[in-house]
């Protein structure tokens, strides 16, 4: 099955932090206007201070991991992806992919936006220990971070895993992701954010800008890569997509200071908990060295989830919000447990 345009390594070596850029000072400008999107993430950064940075980390001659943070108030996974690579190979052609999709009508998009905020209405699944109450003291970037990389064997046995169970990898992915967290979760539903790039319908004059919409995505503790798979099509049938992408961009009609009220009705609503975390794979790349990469985290999304193929390697990596971190290790553990599930082939 071929992966929907969807947004989102053996660590021996030693992590290095980069410093991260400074908070955004004032939203993000297109020629036509405001990147509405983008200004979500300023609104999370000015507001409640979360650290809005996307990570990437590449790996050294040295065999250590030199981290990079983009502000995803600039830019959406996979623009900030492409903007790194331009630096890092100038005059090289480094496009960035788009969907061979017509943009809906207004009205399709509204109507799908309203079926999606009668239909999911109950917070998601709570993380054990979850610090409902956490106060930022100013953004910085985490340290609840892991990543590993799969030899290419283990890459192209999990493809072939994929197919076999007739699901993109992506869903096995999330799929085996959401298994993994279950002993950290209390019982319940829980909700994922999957990006989606929009590129192609959506063309923002600045193309790295924010063109990325998102599918939730529930599943229980029973879920099977099949079931999620089958989740994933209709979500997209129904345009979840769009309705998120007519959220993001709700700023043309209401402003920031409308938007900052939507946000606070959005969490009231869900509790608190409107994810339990999101995952975003940045697909498959070559001749660009061994990279990994991470969507930022939340308090309302507090686990972040990514993946990336270099060279046919894949590379996963988890990190963990302030509210719901554990003790030194728990996200190594996590990103184990999320591989063992994986190479243990759960059922489709």
């Amino acid at each position: 099955m071929k992966d929907l345009a969807i947004n989102g390594m053996n660590c021996s070596g030693a992590e290095l932090a980069c410093t991260p850029p400074a908070p955004a000072a004032s939203p993000a400008r297109e020629k036509e206007g405001t990147d509405w999107a983008g200004l979500w993430f300023t609104l999370l950064e000015r507001e409640y201070g979360e650290f809005v940075g996307m990570r990437g980390g590449l790996r050294t001659s040295d065999d250590q991991i030199r981290w990079i943070f983009l502000s995803h108030a600039d830019y959406d996974g996979i623009g900030g992806f492409v903007t790194l690579l331009r630096k890092m190979f100038p005059g090289r052609v480094i496009k960035i992919p788009s969907r061979l999709t017509a943009k809906p009508s207004w009205y399709f998009q509204a109507a799908a936006l309203l079926r999606l905020l009668v239909r999911n209405q109950a917070p998601a699944a709570a993380w054990k220990g979850f610090d409902a109450t956490w106060k930022s003291t100013g953004p910085s970037p985490g340290t609840e971070v892991s990543t590993l990389t799969l030899d290419a064997m283990q890459s192209r046995r999990l493809g072939e895993r994929a197919r076999a169970h007739r699901v993109a990898l992506n869903t096995l992915l999330l799929s085996a992701l959401d298994r993994a967290c279950r002993a950290e979760l209390e019982p319940g539903t829980s909700r994922w954010m999957m990006p989606v790039n929009m590129r192609g319908p959506v063309a923002l004059a600045r193309e790295t800008a924010n063109q990325t919409g998102y599918l939730q995505i529930l599943m229980d503790e029973a879920a099977s890569p099949r079931d999620v798979q089958h989740q994933v099509n209709l979500a997209v049938r129904r345009g979840d997509h769009w309705a998120s992408w007519l959220y993001l961009n709700a700023g043309r009609l209401v402003g920031y200071g409308g938007m900052r009220r939507l946000y606070r009705f959005q969490t009231d609503r869900f509790g608190g908990r409107p994810f339990v975390g999101a995952f975003a794979d940045l697909g498959r790349w070559e001749g660009i060295g061994q990279w990994c990469v991470c969507p930022p985290v939340a308090l309302t999304c507090p686990l972040g989830a990514g993946s990336i193929t270099c060279d046919g390697r894949l590379s996963l990596t988890i990190e963990a919000h302030l509210s719901i971190r554990r003790e030194a290790g728990w996200t190594r553990a996590l990103l184990n447990r999320w591989l063992a599930i994986l190479d243990a082939d759960h059922g489709a």
